[in-house]
């Protein structure tokens, strides 16, 4: 079963698509969040959500704002905003699903860092909370910088920079400057499990390995010869394999597999 809806959360149009198994038989719900630029549309999303349908789990995904089918209204695109349409879109799952003990979340560049400062609001929701992090933007503000290729005293001159990707969007100032503020390079409340390419040139195994020593309680994973993208042959398999057995019983080995 698969069916899309508009989820409104005050001035918030938030698209979003839920599949569930056809047998009703749920044992988890599994919240995707794209990253930077991304959609639900995006390949990973779909076939994360193809994947946990087949293992008995619901899942709900979304596009933050002036992201995929989102209105485009660039003023709406704030960390404050796309925190607001996680925590509503986390809310409707527990509405749709109320029998499902466990929130299970697979977020994925910028789309990890938004779930990990919105860690307080999510932990607030009833049952248990498992979390996966895709090459996560732990700073996500010089990430921000690196894609745009500009300086901060650049960004901060102009105040707005547009960019087109699969759509046109508007980064403002005062959003790097909520980035910038809004640090999750830090111990987190909730054991994660941290997957990273080997050749990752986008985010650096120096920034990953150091939000690692910080959160003890997690385990880290560097996918071997996976890129940003995880499109070489054999990656994505790991990342799904990985992903379900954490979302089942919080493990995959005793040590991190590096």
């Amino acid at each position: 079963m698969e069916k899309r809806f508009i989820l409104s959360e005050g001035e918030l149009q938030i698209p979003c698509i839920v599949s569930a198994p056809d047998s009703g038989d749920i044992q988890r719900l599994v919240l995707g969040v794209h990253g930077f630029c991304g959609s639900m549309a995006d390949p990973i999303q779909v076939s994360l959500a193809e994947e946990m349908v087949l293992f008995s789990s619901a899942s709900l995904r979304f596009d933050f704002p002036c992201h995929g089918e989102s209105p485009l209204d660039t003023g709406f695109f704030t960390l404050d905003n796309c925190i607001r349409t996680l925590t509503a879109v986390a809310r409707q799952g527990k509405t749709l699903f109320p029998q499902v003990e466990d929130l299970c979340v697979f977020a994925t560049g910028f789309g990890a860092y938004v779930t990990l400062a919105a860690l307080p609001q999510l932990m607030e929701l009833p049952g248990k909370l498992r979390l996966v992090v895709q090459t996560p933007s732990v700073r996500m503000h010089t990430t921000l910088l690196s894609m745009l290729g500009i300086s901060r005293e650049t960004l901060r001159s102009m105040d707005a920079y547009p960019i087109h990707y699969t759509r046109p969007l508007t980064v403002t100032y005062q959003f790097y400057r909520e980035l910038e503020e809004n640090s999750v390079f830090a111990p987190q409340p909730v054991p994660m499990l941290i997957l990273h390419g080997e050749k990752d040139d986008f985010i650096s195994q120096e920034n990953i390995r150091g939000f690692r020593a910080l959160n003890e309680d997690s385990r880290l994973v560097i996918i071997p010869g996976a890129s940003h993208r995880f499109l070489e042959e054999g990656a994505w398999d790991m990342v799904l394999d990985l992903t379900r057995d954490w979302f089942e019983f919080q493990q995959v080995l005793l040590t991190d597999w590096d």
